[in-house]
């Protein structure tokens, strides 16, 4: 998908109050999380299979060496800090390594206006990197931050932590963003990722409904009336995703109902305090489709605002299965203000990530 932001189109990504999108003259610095999938031999950790499963699949939480987990992302392209213009790329090339106290990431892929990303990064969890634990309201690690310097750029990598995963009944799927801010020509590129243990195809059911209890987390941003400035947030909420195996069919919906300042959580701070006065989103799937364990969906969004008009998008929603006969779910998306948006006061977007089971 594609989108120039003019006057009431915007375009921008979220993930596990991780990632940043472009910013106006209040923009917020970079910072991302979420993970994707794979599989190789451990060297320390639970590979396991649910009884009704023929298949062997590796839990997140584990030590690893060369274990190259499935992925995926997309991408958000902003040509500079200080305008709204903006691109995104619904399908990236992705590969996601674990070796021991590292990760190698790949991604690459081309945009409808032909702008090309070509990343390679480790990124180090041994101390090598600056890295800031990342914390839910109540003081719970939920993540890290590594950041990095690069040739003209700052990058920053947020990665789910797997102990938090698993207190979520999460275990074979994982939630990462990048993001790189260039100090020269000034562009900024956001990539919300999933990684994990793709479910293999002939162990995905064939028959009934399953649903899917969802925990965002985006990056929600918005522009003041004159675009002269902008304010990046994270929003997190809940959410429903229903597959059915029959159809092959992908219905829910994704409610984004809790907004947090960006500097305070990606700061490091272990409490703070909610946003209030930004109205709840509510996005709807459109069109989602199960194909091998891919999961493919556009996304609508119309929330009528009283006596301040509507809040209207459309995005895009990739994600797969993972782990044993599919029990687990991970997606990125994005949401971007569209042509029927009515709201007086700001234009927004948002992009992120989704973990279920």
């Amino acid at each position: 998908m594609f989108k120039r932001t003019c006057n009431n189109s915007l375009a921008s990504i979220t993930i596990l109050s991780v990632l940043t999108a472009c910013g106006g003259g209040g923009g917020s610095a970079p910072t991302a999380a979420v993970s994707a999938a794979a599989s190789t031999a451990p060297v320390s950790a639970a590979t396991t299979a649910a009884p009704a499963s023929n298949f062997s699949y590796n839990k997140i939480l584990g030590a690893y060496s060369a274990q190259q987990w499935d992925a995926i992302s997309l991408a958000k392209i902003v040509d500079s800090g200080s305008t709204l213009n903006g691109e995104y790329i619904q399908s990236m090339a992705t590969s996601f390594t674990e070796n021991g106290q590292s990760y190698a990431i790949t991604a690459a892929g081309r945009s409808n206006g032909n702008i090309t990303l070509d990343y390679s990064w480790t990124v180090n969890t041994d101390g090598t990197d600056t890295a800031v634990a990342l914390y839910d309201p109540t003081g719970f690690q939920v993540a890290n931050s590594y950041q990095q310097s690069l040739a003209g750029a700052e990058l920053s990598i947020s990665i789910y932590d797997s102990t938090w995963l698993a207190s979520q009944g999460i275990e074979y799927v994982d939630g990462a963003a990048a993001q790189v801010i260039y100090t020269d020509s000034d562009p900024i590129h956001t990539l919300p990722l999933i990684y994990g243990d793709f479910t293999e195809s002939g162990d995905i059911k064939t028959a009934a409904n399953q649903d899917f209890a969802l925990l965002p987390d985006m990056l929600f941003q918005y522009w003041s009336t004159d675009r002269n400035a902008s304010i990046t947030l994270v929003a997190k909420g809940s959410g429903n995703i229903n597959v059915n195996y029959e159809t092959n069919t992908v219905t829910g919906t994704v409610v984004l109902d809790k907004f947090y300042n960006y500097a305070d959580v990606y700061g490091g701070n272990t409490t703070y305090a909610l946003v209030a006065g930004i109205p709840n989103i509510t996005m709807t799937l459109v069109n989602g489709t199960l194909v091998d364990g891919q999961i493919t969906a556009t996304i609508d969004t119309s929330v009528v605002i009283t006596a301040n008009g509507t809040l209207s998008g459309e995005g895009y929603l990739k994600g797969a299965l993972f782990g044993p006969e599919g029990n687990e779910l991970g997606a990125t998306l994005f949401l971007l203000q569209d042509n029927e948006d009515t709201h007086n006061y700001f234009y927004w977007d948002t992009t992120g990530i989704v973990l279920g089971q």
